[in-house]
């Protein structure tokens, strides 16, 4: 009986399909955290509160070191109106100063209240961004698992043979 030899995977392709998987399986927990942040931000899930803010605070630095705004966002606690009294609750992510009026806030599914997204095209927007990592990760799973399988398979194949 002749002695069949195998024709094993080269290192650089076998590093390149993990890191191929890797890659995948980041921008695949990118599209869960963007799918659950546009769940708080569209009021999708339980029912958004009306939040009167009693306090605010800058989470960043007001300026650059060269005197520029840098627009850094703000984080209120004040009292909000629920169905069987009030409920003191802070919420985090506001691009302005919630001035005297009462904000819509609504709770991502970890638990941080945010604000709930008012215009048209922000809605769109965050509704649309866990497409973008998605469509990133789905050729990159099918490389990953293409090349999985040729990895897998290099051990059994003879030399000079083809799939």
């Amino acid at each position: 009986m002749a002695k069949v030899r195998v024709v094993p995977m080269g290192r650089k392709q076998k590093f390149g399909t993990v890191v191929a998987g890797v890659l995948t399986v980041g921008l695949l927990g990118v599209t869960v955290f963007l799918a659950g942040s546009a769940v708080g931000h569209l009021a999708l899930m339980g029912r958004p509160l009306a939040l009167r803010a009693t306090h605010c605070w800058t989470t960043g630095p007001s300026t650059t070191s060269r005197g520029g705004h840098t627009g850094g966002g703000w984080d209120c606690a004040g009292l909000a109106a629920t169905g069987g009294g009030t409920r003191r609750i802070t919420a985090t992510g506001f691009t302005s100063y919630p001035v005297l009026m009462p904000v819509k806030v609504a709770q991502e599914p970890w638990g941080t209240w945010v604000p709930v997204d008012r215009g048209g095209w922000n809605k769109a927007g965050r509704a649309l961004s866990p497409l973008i990592p998605l469509a990133l990760a789905i050729p990159l799973a099918r490389g990953t698992l293409a090349g999985y399988r040729g990895w897998r398979n290099s051990r059994r194949l003879p030399t000079g043979s083809c799939e």
